[in-house]
């Protein structure tokens, strides 16, 4: 298996897009074919551990390379039991059970690897060692217990007063100034084929109506409007950076919905892509867009120059009426 992505299970359609991230690159053990995968493998085995077919694989074999390979027991998850539908003309999955619409029961499940970018000691002593209690390991990459469940417990505080706000937004107020973006920007159409959107650069705004929400993308001609698109369908945000800011002010991330929470969409063909993203993200006041950074191409270098707090979009939102983890929140700067 190389970077858990198997090629012929990837040529059989059987991976839902996006979802070979769960994964941890950290702990995958690297077999490629050739002479020496048997020897590789059968370490494995004779180490003590067990080789078992991934629920992706349909193609079951009591052997590959000479080596044995369980079959899973009948009864557990199989790429049948994944949860589908159809949405703008495309197929889009419920990957790794979270479902085609955002839930609170599955939005901050703990995961205590750290997201952020590999560094070390020397980069910065006096941070490393500021942030030293929060690991487990000596290389900062998993987080404490303790970190994890007040992360936890601030991240569905914070998503608690998110469904809030979204209640509290006028659907008339929020329809008003949606057409008043696209009469600002006519070529702007909408979308009701995503298909006849791959490899098309310019902008797009997802609706998300239930929660009186857009979000405003860009996306250039090596992606495309429907590959960002999905991927904002299939990606998921990580666990130590669902709180962005503070719990009080912190939008939910697009990449924390899932495809059916997006209603309607609209988007216009255009090389000149970002700047005509900052022009449609200026028509929607941050109560009513779900983007965490002013739009353009210069908003990381301009973060960079000056600092995070910047470039981000926040939103006032209802007080918590229990207290806040700040070392969750001096996380969550260190990591953006």
């Amino acid at each position: 298996m190389l970077d858990a992505d198997p090629f012929e299970v990837t040529s059989a359609g059987l991976i839902p897009e996006g979802e070979h991230l769960e994964f941890d690159p950290a702990r995958i053990f690297n077999v490629t074919t050739g002479p020496n995968a048997n020897a590789t493998l059968q370490a494995l085995v004779d180490s003590g551990h067990t080789l078992i077919w991934h629920r992706w694989q349909t193609r079951l074999a009591r052997k590959a390379l000479g080596v044995s390979i369980a079959i899973p027991r009948k009864g557990r998850p199989r790429t049948s039991d994944i949860e589908r539908a159809t949405h703008f003309g495309t197929t889009v999955r419920g990957n790794a059970g979270r479902g085609l619409k955002i839930s609170r029961d599955t939005y901050a499940t703990i995961n205590k690897r750290s997201s952020m970018p590999r560094w070390s000691r020397d980069d910065s002593p006096e941070a490393w060692d500021r942030m030293n209690h929060y690991f487990d390991d000596d290389e900062h990459r998993i987080l404490t217990d303790e970190w994890c469940e007040a992360h936890q417990a601030d991240a569905l505080a914070n998503f608690d007063m998110n469904m809030a706000h979204f209640a509290s937004l006028d659907p008339v107020e929020f329809e008003a100034t949606l057409q008043l973006a696209l009469d600002g920007h006519p070529d702007m159409v909408e979308v009701t084929d995503l298909t006849q959107w791959a490899g098309v650069p310019g902008v797009y705004i997802m609706v998300l109506d239930e929660y009186r929400q857009v979000y405003v993308g860009a996306s250039s001609e090596s992606a495309g409007i429907a590959k960002r698109i999905r991927q904002h369908w299939t990606n998921q945000k990580e666990f130590d950076r669902l709180i962005f800011g503070s719990v009080e002010t912190s939008i939910l991330s697009i990449d924390s919905f899932r495809a059916l929470d997006t209603t309607r969409i609209f988007a216009m063909e255009t090389t000149e892509y970002f700047d005509e993203e900052i022009s449609v993200l200026a028509q929607f006041p941050s109560k009513f867009a779900l983007n965490r950074f002013m739009g353009g191409n210069e908003a990381a270098r301009f973060a960079g120059l000056v600092g995070v707090d910047a470039v981000m979009r926040t939103r006032d939102l209802p007080k918590p009426t229990e207290g806040i983890n700040e070392d969750a929140v001096i996380t969550q700067k260190e990591n953006t």
